[in-house]
């Protein structure tokens, strides 16, 4: 038999893997909770009618967990999952489910025949909602966020029959409930979901002042030159090292009358080329964007610059400018070390300062820091 979070969670601790914190803690325990009400739960249902227990056993209230980047909710969350010795459990990135949601709803208007369909008229929420409650007991979702209209509109109609299903449900997210779908279009049809959610699932702020995702790159650099295969495959696993269990995939910044696109991002991590970010016509306003929605910015094939690329070159102080005013954490993939990335032009003394700075970002101060 599997041992419970708590066991598990300082089994961890005891082999060195993991470090006490209160916050974390605090969150094992809320988990063990729900965890020692759920067992009893999901057994009393498995047995016959003869055999239930004539003791009233509910079903829990699920758990959101939110909280800054980098505190260890996905790890906790495993910490979870892992315990359960049943079969009927799924962990999965929530925008993957939300994807494969949307293709079943495709593949049911499409011909009406999964699972019965044609019994369930014309919404196909409710059957797809009890196909998979009849494929998982709990489901953890990592990376719980709302950002695209076409989940905002089922979101609220599919997780009540979820919930109804008696479904649990835990959740990781950067984000607290009352801030899913801000801004977004039509948010006042998306906000009679949050309280489902808060109806069904107690919330819980992770507080912990560490940010674990350094200490996988805590003896690796942030700077790399030259451009060299070793170089390269290094840059690669620090990316690996630092998104983690999170699932790449592009995204957009909306702005006013138009939008950043980026092809790979994972949770507050986001990756860019050069090309990228100082080739198009990107200013301050669209760097802030960045700096605001992302707190890890990793640039690959940063060329020397000169007279030539001076677009290029003031772009890129601006850059730098605005991730080091937001103390952002940066990683960089250059032809050059940063006091050989210009050595003429008028550009020259301004660029000192960018010089500086790039060094700076480097610093265990800096990004020490940065991690706070």
């Amino acid at each position: 038999m599997k041992k419970s979070p708590l066991d598990n969670y300082r089994k961890l601790i005891q082999s060195g893997k993991l470090t006490e914190d209160s916050g974390q803690l605090t969150v094992v325990r809320n988990l063990q909770e729900i965890y020692s009400k759920f067992i009893p739960y999901y057994h009393n249902k498995q047995k016959s009618f003869f055999f239930k227990s004539f003791k009233k056993v509910t079903l829990p209230k699920g758990l959101y967990i939110y909280g800054d980047v980098g505190r260890g909710k996905s790890m906790l969350m495993d910490v979870f999952f892992d315990s359960l010795d049943i079969e009927k459990k799924r962990r999965v990135h929530f925008n993957a489910f939300m994807n494969e949601m949307h293709s079943r709803i495709f593949e049911w208007r499409k011909n009406k025949k999964l699972s019965e369909a044609s019994k369930g008229g014309d919404d196909p929420i409710p059957v797809i909602a009890k196909l998979v409650a009849e494929e998982c007991n709990i489901l953890c979702f990592d990376e719980f966020q709302v950002e695209d209209i076409a989940d905002a509109m089922i979101i609220g109609r599919l997780f009540e029959n979820l919930f109804e299903l008696n479904v649990l449900v835990i959740a990781t997210s950067n984000i607290r409930p009352d801030e899913l779908y801000k801004d977004g279009l039509n948010r006042s049809l998306f906000l009679p979901f949050v309280d489902i959610l808060k109806n069904y699932m107690n919330t819980h702020y992770l507080v912990s002042d560490k940010d674990y995702r350094l200490d996988r790159v805590r003896d690796r650099p942030v700077y790399y030159s030259p451009i060299t295969q070793n170089n390269r495959e290094d840059f690669e696993k620090s990316w690996t090292e630092v998104i983690g269990s999170s699932e790449e995939e592009s995204t957009s910044i909306q702005l006013k009358g138009r939008q950043i696109d980026i092809l790979r991002s994972a949770g507050r991590c986001v990756r860019f080329n050069f090309s990228e970010l100082c080739q198009k016509p990107l200013g301050v306003i669209d760097y802030l964007a960045i700096a605001d929605k992302f707190d890890i910015i990793f640039i690959s094939d940063m060329p020397m610059l000169d007279e030539k690329k001076r677009n290029e070159t003031k772009r890129f102080i601006n850059l730098i400018d605005t991730l080091y005013e937001s103390q952002s954490l940066i990683f960089i993939l250059a032809e050059k070390s940063p006091n050989e990335l210009l050595q003429e032009g008028k550009d020259l003394k301004i660029f000192r300062r960018t010089t500086s700075r790039l060094e700076e970002m480097q610093s265990a101060e800096y990004l020490n820091k940065s991690s706070n």
